[in-house]
C-alpha cells in the first residue's frame, strides 16, 4: 500500500512539475507572439496523442498531449522539427506569420520562453520567502573518518562560519559554496567556531578534481559531515526489538553503547554495523533520562551482508536546541530582492557546472534525465509544499538555461540564427536552416538518450 502511494505521489508530482515549468515556458512564447500580432496555430503541452483540445476565438488550438515531457507553440509560418508528424495548418493572407515580423520581434518571441522560466523561478522563491521557510544552522553533528572535514579539523558541535571567505549562515549556504568547488583542484579554506563559542579557528584542505567523476551522494556528506540534530523516534514497529525494549514514539535517543549521538546518520550507521548484538541506548523521555538495554536484530541487505536494525522510524528534532533552526520569512520587498538574488546565484552555479562538464573537470555521467527528475519531484512533494516549490524553481532555471544553449531547434540556437540573419542582411537559406535543425535535433535527442542511460545506471 505504501509503495503504491509513493508511486502515485511521484507520478502526480512529476506531471504537475513538468506541466507548470513547461507550460510557463511556452506561455512566454505565446504571449510575446500575441504581443507582436503573430498568429499562434497551436499551443500544446506534452507530446504524442492529443488527450484534449480547445480552440479560442482567434483560432488557436490549446491541447494536452499524452506524454508530459515537453511542449511547443506553433506559430504561422514556423517549422519546428519537434512537432513530429502533426498536421500543420496553412497560412492565411489575413494573419501575420512569424517570418513576417521584424528580427527584433522574432528575437523577443524566441527569448520570451527562457525569460518566463527565470521569472517563474523568481516568483517561486518569492513565495518561499513570503510564506516562510526553515533551514538548519551549519553546526556539525558528525564527522566522517578520513574526510575533508576531518582533515580541516572540524569536530562535533563546531559551527561553520565561512568557506573561501564566503559567509555560511545556514546549511543551504554550505551546500551552495561546496557545490561551486565541484570538479576543482586547489585549497578549500574553512573558518569555524568551536562549540563553546569562544574561539574562532580556521583550517584548509587540498582538493583535487573534487567529485568531478562522482556526485552520487550529497555534497555535504562528501565533504564529510552530517548536520547536528536530536534523534527522535517517530514510529515504533510492532513486535520489533524497539517495542520489546520499551521504546515509545517521541523518545529521543542521546547515545548508543556509551557514545553520544548528535545526528541521525551516525545513529543509523552504528545500529546497522551491530547486527545480532546487545547494547545500551541512552534515551530521554520527557524530562527523564533512561538507560535501556536492546537487542539489535539483523537482515540481509541487497549485497547479502547482515545489517542491524531495531524497528523504529526516526526524524530529526530540534525542540531542545531551537538555535539550530534558521527561520527565513521576509516582507514583500526583501523577499523579492532575495528571490532575484537566489535565481541569479543558482543560474551562475548551473552555468559553472555546465562549463566544467564541457572542460572535462566534471564528468558528463552526472547529467540526469526524466527518472532523476521524477525521483526529485516525488521526494520533494512528500517533504511538503516549500520543498516542492523549491524544486519547481530549480527545474525552471535549468530549463531556461538549457533552452538558451546555442543549439539549433532550441531557443538559443534560434537566437543565433536570427543574429546571423541580421549580420548577413538577408534571410538564411531554407536548406541551411533545415540542416541546422537536423543537427540540433540529433544533438538534443542524443543528449536525452544519454541522460536516460545515466538514470538507469544509477538505478542498477
Amino acid at each position: 500500500m505504501d509503495q503504491t502511494l509513493n508511486i502515485l505521489i511521484t507520478f502526480i508530482s512529476i506531471v504537475l512539475l513538468l506541466a507548470v515549468v513547461i507550460g510557463i515556458h511556452e506561455l512566454g512564447h505565446f504571449l510575446a507572439a500575441r504581443k507582436f500580432g503573430v498568429h499562434v496555430i497551436r499551443f500544446k503541452i506534452g507530446f504524442g496523442k492529443t488527450l484534449m483540445s480547445k480552440f479560442d476565438k482567434r483560432g488557436t488550438e490549446f491541447s494536452l498531449g499524452l506524454l508530459p515531457l515537453g511542449g511547443y507553440v506553433q506559430m504561422l509560418g514556423e517549422d519546428n522539427p519537434l512537432q513530429g508528424e502533426e498536421e500543420k495548418e496553412g497560412s492565411s493572407s489575413k494573419l501575420t506569420s512569424y517570418p513576417e515580423v521584424s528580427l527584433g520581434a522574432r528575437a523577443i518571441i524566441t527569448a520570451a520562453g527562457p525569460v518566463a522560466n527565470f521569472l517563474l523561478a523568481i516568483f517561486a522563491y518569492f513565495l518561499i520567502f513570503i510564506i516562510g521557510t526553515k533551514d538548519l544552522a551549519p553546526v556539525v553533528g558528525y564527522v566522517y573518518e578520513n574526510s575533508l572535514a576531518e582533515e580541516v579539523g572540524l569536530e562535533v558541535g563546531d559551527r561553520i562560519l565561512s568557506i573561501d571567505e564566503k559567509e555560511i549562515s545556514k546549511l543551504s549556504d554550505l551546500n551552495e559554496v561546496l557545490a561551486s568547488r565541484v570538479g576543482e583542484t586547489g585549497t578549500l579554506n574553512v573558518q569555524y567556531l568551536k562549540e563553546e563559542r569562544t574561539q574562532e579557528l580556521s583550517g584548509s584542505v587540498f582538493i583535487e578534481d573534487w567529485l568531478g567523476s562522482d556526485l552520487n551522494q550529497s555534497i555535504i556528506r562528501s565533504f564529510g559531515i552530517s548536520p547536528f540534530s536530536i534523534v527522535e523516534i517517530f514510529e515504533v514497529i510492532p513486535e520489533s526489538s524497539a517495542e520489546k525494549s520499551g521504546l515509545l514514539k517521541g523518545d529521543k535517543i542521546l547515545g548508543v553503547g556509551g557514545n553520544s549521538i548528535k545526528s541521525i546518520v551516525p545513529f543509523q550507521e552504528v545500529i546497522s554495523s551491530m547486527p545480532e548484538t546487545n547494547t545500551l541506548l541512552e534515551v530521554r523521555r520527557k524530562d527523564q533520562v533512561y538507560i535501556m538495554p536492546i537487542f539489535i536484530d539483523s537482515f540481509k541487505n541487497s549485497f547479502g551482508v547482515k545489517t542491524g536494525l531495531i524497528g523504529v522510524k526516526i526524524i530529526p528534532s530540534y525542540d531542545e536546541k531551537p538555535q539550530l533552526i534558521v527561520s527565513i520569512k521576509e516582507g514583500p520587498f526583501k523577499a523579492f530582492y532575495m528571490a532575484v538574488e537566489k535565481t541569479y546565484k543558482t543560474s551562475i552555479l548551473i552555468l559553472d557546472f555546465i562549463g566544467k562538464m564541457i572542460s572535462g573537470s566534471v564528468s558528463s555521467e552526472n547529467i540526469g534525465g526524466p527518472i532523476q527528475i521524477a525521483q526529485v519531484a516525488g521526494s520533494s512533494a512528500k517533504a511538503g509544499l516549500i520543498p516542492f516549490i523549491s524544486v519547481i524553481a530549480l527545474i525552471s532555471i535549468n530549463l531556461g538555461i538549457l533552452n538558451l544553449l546555442p543549439i539549433p531547434i532550441l531557443d538559443g540556437g534560434q537566437l543565433v540564427l536570427i543574429a546571423a540573419e541580421k549580420l548577413k542582411g538577408s534571410p538564411l537559406s531554407e536548406v541551411f536552416i533545415e540542416y541546422a535543425h537536423r543537427i540540433g535535433l540529433f544533438f538534443v535527442v542524443s543528449l536525452m538518450i544519454f541522460a536516460v542511460f545515466n538514470d538507469f545506471v544509477r538505478l542498477i
